[in-house]
């Protein structure tokens, strides 16, 4: 993890955020915590406005706030719809800004504490993102949610090399896998977000390890994916540490599109491509 120099708490003012972009098909992002340890340099946020004000000013991955009193505001809103009779409509993705199991979660347990609000009132559909084996402290409470909740677990890769390189920061492929084989052991409902999908050892071998352990999948790419065509990954580190190694083109579709191209060809489950990948999941709850 990088050194944080700030992790103090935010009170949070509210809970569910309405969602539109790249999350089409969701109604509502939730954050338990503002910022994010694994400080990933492709991340989206990074280049956000609402990352930028930090005061004082830090460097993307040495801050983590956690929101108290998420889980309160929680409940509120969800009663709210509850009451309307609008539970069946929410589908909610935990989280687009942040990783609700980063090493800030063993402390203050605020996803934990979300999720069992989320057992007393039911929303339509829940995905959980994460690429953290501090998820499988929950695989208990997001079982019981039965059908509605998916874990939506990101493998951009399966070298660790290309991992060190990219995300020193994130938790080792071993250790992933290890995770996804626990959560399938668990009966949890585990897609796989291959995003953005950077170098891996082969096709087949990548692929095969993919179905092995899902049972959704999307591919994604720094073009297709960052929400700016490229324009906002082109503005980071990525390029140059793609050159340093000696990779494929960067902002290159080709592996990926081979990728997604073995994965329909040969799996039996479905198999999503970027921001429509997405959002399958999300449609298809919803019908």
């Amino acid at each position: 993890m990088l050194h944080l120099s700030d992790s103090s708490p935010r009170q949070a003012s509210g809970a569910l955020t309405k969602t539109s972009g790249f999350l089409d098909g969701f109604s509502h992002t939730l954050q338990p915590y503002i910022g994010c340890q694994f400080g990933c340099e492709y991340c989206y946020v990074k280049g956000l406005l609402v990352h930028r004000f930090h005061k004082p000013k830090l460097e993307w991955g040495a801050y983590v706030h956690p929101r108290t009193g998420i889980a309160e505001k929680l409940r509120k809103e969800l009663q709210r719809f509850a009451r309307k009779k609008e539970l069946d409509r929410l589908a909610i993705y935990m989280s687009s800004a942040t990783d609700p199991y980063q090493a800030a979660e063993r402390k203050w347990r605020l996803s934990r504490a979300c999720l069992n609000v989320f057992y007393e009132y039911r929303p339509g559909l829940l995905v959980l993102q994460t690429r953290s084996p501090f998820v499988r402290d929950d695989f208990g409470p997001l079982s019981k949610l039965g059908d509605g909740a998916w874990l939506n677990f990101t493998l951009e890769t399966d070298s660790d090399d290309v991992r060190k390189a990219i995300t020193p920061y994130c938790p080792s492929i071993t250790q992933r896998i290890e995770t996804l084989k626990l959560a399938k052991d668990a009966g949890v409902n585990v897609q796989i977000t291959v995003s953005p999908c950077l170098p891996y050892s082969s096709v087949e071998r990548f692929g095969a390890l993919l179905l092995h352990y899902s049972d959704r999948i999307v591919v994604d790419t720094f073009p297709s994916g960052d929400g700016q065509n490229g324009k906002r990954t082109e503005r980071t580190q990525i390029p140059s540490l793609f050159e340093q190694n000696r990779w494929h083109d960067w902002d290159s579709e080709t592996e990926a599109r081979q990728l997604f191209d073995w994965l329909t060809e040969f799996g039996d489950k479905p198999i999503g491509w970027s921001k429509q990948g997405f959002g399958e999941l999300a449609k298809l709850t919803q019908n």
